[in-house]
């Protein structure tokens, strides 16, 4: 089993730590509000007051944040980034919905330091990260992903690797946009079988 960081521990980052205990794994958490953090350590995990200290206590470091701009201080902050702790040959993944460009800086960042990067969001809600049943659309090399597998197993149902780093969130925001545009054509559907059938029109009498 493998030591693995949770660098945020929201409403999917929280469940997700969860499995990886439940499957025996070691979790190192880190949350920039410390109290779900002290929560995670009353279940088993180890707390950690930086994701530097995280991931240098880690052979697999995973994000899970809101943004852009929440991944780049929990990876790149010049005094308490994950990437200055992380290990030669460890896996950094960041599953957090963000734009490709970003991906690819950070894993410009990540592969400088000599550690594997994935880019992993998944597909799935809260129901899904408790019962470990999150769909995985992974971009990055192939052997990155074999040796991170076991960790993503434990959390998600599938793991399907779609291609080179961000291939991943390019396949999830595919999906999202799929999944927007099925909403708005059944609200459309709705609205059309509620509406009440309008009345034939009424054709003029001649006298």
């Amino acid at each position: 089993m493998s030591t693995v960081a949770v660098l945020g521990l929201g409403a999917m980052g929280r469940r997700m730590a969860k499995k990886l205990l439940e499957a025996g794994h070691d979790v190192v958490a880190y949350n920039r509000t410390g109290e779900r953090a002290r929560a995670l350590e009353a279940e088993g995990a180890t707390r950690a007051e930086s994701p530097r200290e995280a991931a240098a206590r880690s052979d697999i470091v995973i994000g899970m944040v809101t943004d852009d701009d929440a991944s780049r201080a929990v990876w790149l902050d010049a005094n308490t980034g994950a990437i200055g702790g992380l290990r030669e040959g460890a896996v950094a993944i960041e599953s957090s919905t963000l734009t490709s460009a970003w991906v690819r800086e950070l894993a410009d960042a990540v592969t400088a330091r000599g550690a594997g990067f994935l880019d992993a969001p998944v597909v799935g809600s809260r129901p899904q990260a408790e019962a470990g049943q999150l769909i995985y659309c992974v971009g990055g090399a192939a052997e990155t992903l074999n040796k991170a597998r076991g960790g993503l197993s434990a959390m998600g149902a599938a793991i399907h690797h779609v291609g080179p780093v961000a291939a991943g969130i390019a396949t999830k925001l595919a999906v999202n946009a799929l999944f927007g545009i099925q909403v708005a054509a059944l609200g459309e559907m709705l609205g059309m079988v509620r509406k009440p059938p309008g009345r034939p029109a009424q054709r003029g009498r001649t006298s």
